[in-house]
Order: C-alpha cells, then structure tokens, then sequence
C-alpha cells in the first residue's frame, strides 16, 4: 500500500470514528427523549384508569428502556474511540506530529474501564471514588483527542477540523457533539500531504586541501570518498606523465591519504600548480576526477 493509501486510511477512520461519536450522541438523547415520552404516557394512562401495577411496569420498563438505549450508544461511542486511535495510529507512523491524540483515546478507553468498575461498585462506598478517578482520566484523554484533532486541521491546512479540535477539548456534551461533527465535515475535505521522492545519494569522491608532487616522482594528496572505491590510474595533465603506482588503491569512507608515484617528473615546472587526473570505479561506475598539485622540488 502506497504511503498515499496509507494516508488516506488514516483519515477515513478519524472521519468515520468522529461520526460513531456523532451517532452514539444522537441515538442516547433521542432514544433517552423518546422512551421517557413514551414512559410517561404510559404511566398516566394507567394512572388514570387506577392500575397501580401498569404505573410500577411503566416506571420499570422506563429505566430499562434507558438503560439499554445508554448501553447501545455506549458501545457505539467505543466503537469510535477505537477508530479514532487507530487513525491517530496510522498518521503517526506516517511521521505526523498526532501522536498526542493517540495517548488521549487510550486515556480515555482507561477511563471509560474504570468508570465502569466505579459504577459496578456504587453498591458500596469505594465505588464513588473509583468512578471520580475514572472520570478525571476520562477527560484528560478527551482534552488530548481534542488536541489531536487541532493538529490534524493545522498540518492538513484544514480550518474546521482544526475549531472541531478546539471545541471536543472543552468538556461539555453538547460542545464536544458539535466539535465532532465540524471534525467530521472537515475530515472529508483533507487530502494526503504531497510525498516528496527521495534521490538517491550519489557517491563523491573530491580532493581536500592542496596537493603536491615532489622531486622524486612521488605526489601527494588527499582525497575524501563518500563510499568504497578503487582508484584504477592518475595523470599529469599537460605534461602526458602516467602513474605507475598508487597508494593506496582503494578509497574508504572519509579522507584518504593518497600517494602516487609517477617516476621521473624533471619536466615539471617548480612551484607550478598542475592538474592530476584520476580515474576511478565507484561501485562500476568508471568516473574521472581532477586535483591539483603544486610542483616543490
């Protein structure tokens, strides 16, 4: 999968976890809206008529009513957590500064784990503090998502994700309801970050500093290889003069001190600068490169 692909995947489930956060608000309010409507016109039908029985089943098919419809939405606002990390996820790997909104959904599922042990142990007095820890968590991590959505819309250049960010960091319901769908509408408009292609290095060999070349034939100099090369032969341009020996022949990483000796040099003009041509292989490739020498007798 290309890193475009990759990149897209990573918005599709920010957006489509941000609308289970959209659907899990909608379906608690309406649900919840509906069943007590419901419940109460129940109730005072049977009020009405006199069944004390009909008013005790109104009011308990009420509460689990609710409680099913809270249950419902709950799992699909897990649902979208768990997307929504798993986006976070996905452009974090792809080197986007997100990782932020990463560490709040797992704060905020921590959360979520130990609300859930809180109000299970309600019955008993240790619950109340277990379900206050679980809160606290809970909105840390809803305050980091909110971040990481804000720098989602800042590196996608995308200024509704970016508001939709700031308002699911305050910790109200109805504002983090409207900061989802903002992300949302948002998300659907980010496109993948252009990828820039990388050039392959190419290998180098140039000189450092000046050469010289000495009386006795031989001629000095040093030679910096961003890579291993063989150097295959060296010549004195204008004077036509080979080398018959080069030390050493083959180049490491980084400068080389590099001796060749050319044999009789008397044709040489003192203190003249002259061009020493190399031939070289790097990596198979055949290259020639000049340096420069000055003649010292």
């Amino acid at each position: 999968m290309s890193q475009q692909n990759t990149e897209l995947e990573g918005i599709g489930k920010l957006r489509s976890g941000s609308l289970f956060m959209i659907l899990a608000v909608l379906l608690a309010a309406i649900g919840v809206l509906v069943i007590i409507s419901a419940g109460m016109l129940g109730g005072m039908f049977s009020a009405a008529s006199g069944n004390v029985s009909g008013v005790i089943a109104s009011g308990i098919g009420l509460l689990v009513g609710i409680a099913i419809v809270i249950l419902i939405g709950a799992i699909i606002g897990l649902i979208g957590i768990l997307r929504i990390r798993s986006g976070f996820g996905i452009l974090k790997s792809l080197g986007r500064d997100v990782g932020i909104g990463e560490i709040g959904t797992t704060l905020y599922l921590v959360g979520l784990i130990i609300i859930i042990i809180g109000a299970l142990l309600t019955i008993v007095l240790i619950g109340f503090p277990i379900l206050i820890l679980g809160e606290i968590i809970a909105l840390i991590g809803g305050i980091l998502i909110g971040i990481g959505f804000y720098k989602v819309g800042e590196i996608y250049n995308e200024g509704l994700v970016k508001i939709g960010g700031i308002l699911i960091v305050i910790p109200i319901d109805l504002i983090n309801f409207v900061g989802f769908i903002l992300a949302y509408v948002g998300l659907g408009k980010v496109r993948p970050l252009p990828t820039v292609a990388q050039q392959p290095l190419v290998p180098q060999v140039y000189q450092v500093g000046q050469g010289t070349i000495r009386n006795n034939g031989y001629a000095y100099i040093t030679l910096y290889s961003s890579t291993p090369a063989s150097i295959i032969s060296a010549k004195i341009e204008g004077a036509n003069i080979m080398s018959s020996a080069v030390n050493p022949t083959v180049l490491q990483i980084g400068n080389n001190e590099v001796t060749i000796f050319f044999g009789n040099v008397q044709s040489l003009a003192p203190n003249t600068t002259y061009i020493i041509t190399l031939t070289i292989n790097i990596g198979g490739n055949i290259i020639n490169i000049s340096t420069s020498a000055v003649y010292q007798p």
